[in-house]
């Protein structure tokens, strides 16, 4: 295979170095971002197939490729939010699915893998639900505008400044006080506690504030 990195017409951001091939699998202190302007999907899809298996997520959209190295903490404070739902869940007796990181793409438009991703209810939908990201770093690809596409009900977004709910309406995403999938979870709550440094602490505190 060529090295695809070095092939001409495109910019990279001089946020980090683009991973080496037997590089990829190093876990950073933090995320660790590279943009590649000009990609073709072709590019994206040789890539993509390249990381798999690591920590380095590729996502492609109109022509912008990142490739994010994702750190402990992004992982953590993501298993801490999918452990929250699911506990919230289980309560209130709702019946859902975790599709994890199921890749979403459209053909020579955008390709990307959520961070996270649930169907509640009946299993028969061509697309999850609600999908959740955990924002440590800032990229280039607005995830916002990555998923109306797919008409994905709500996309969860969690940063510093705590856990955004934002849900689709008429084909784009504003936020929202509340689930309208989870109308009774505390998403303030949540996301306050997605940065325990343990998993369990954070549910029992969860539990405690309902």
């Amino acid at each position: 295979m060529p090295a695809v990195l070095d092939a001409p017409r495109r910019r990279v951001a001089a946020v980090s170095a683009v991973p080496a091939k037997h590089a990829v699998k190093a876990v950073p202190a933090s995320d660790q971002l590279s943009v590649i302007w000009d990609a073709t999907w072709r590019m994206y899809l040789q890539i993509d197939a390249r990381v798999t298996g690591t920590r380095t997520r590729a996502s492609f959209l109109r022509g912008c490729l990142e490739l994010m190295t994702l750190s402990i903490d992004h992982e953590r404070i993501k298993n801490t939010l999918h452990d929250l739902i699911v506990c919230h869940c289980q309560d209130e007796d709702i019946d859902y699915t975790s599709q994890g990181a199921a890749t979403l793409r459209i053909p020579s438009d955008r390709g990307k893998e959520p961070d996270d991703s649930f169907i509640f209810g009946s299993l028969k939908k061509d697309r999850p639900d609600m999908v959740l990201e955990v924002v440590l770093t800032s990229g280039a690809i607005d995830k916002l505008e990555f998923y109306a596409p797919f008409r994905i009900p709500e996309v969860w977004i969690w940063e510093s400044s705590g856990l955004s709910l934002f849900v689709l309406d008429g084909g784009r995403y504003k936020k929202a006080r509340k689930s309208r999938l989870l109308p009774k979870f505390d998403a303030a709550l949540a996301g306050s506690l997605a940065t325990c440094q343990s998993t369990s602490q954070a549910v029992r505190e969860f539990r405690k504030g309902r």
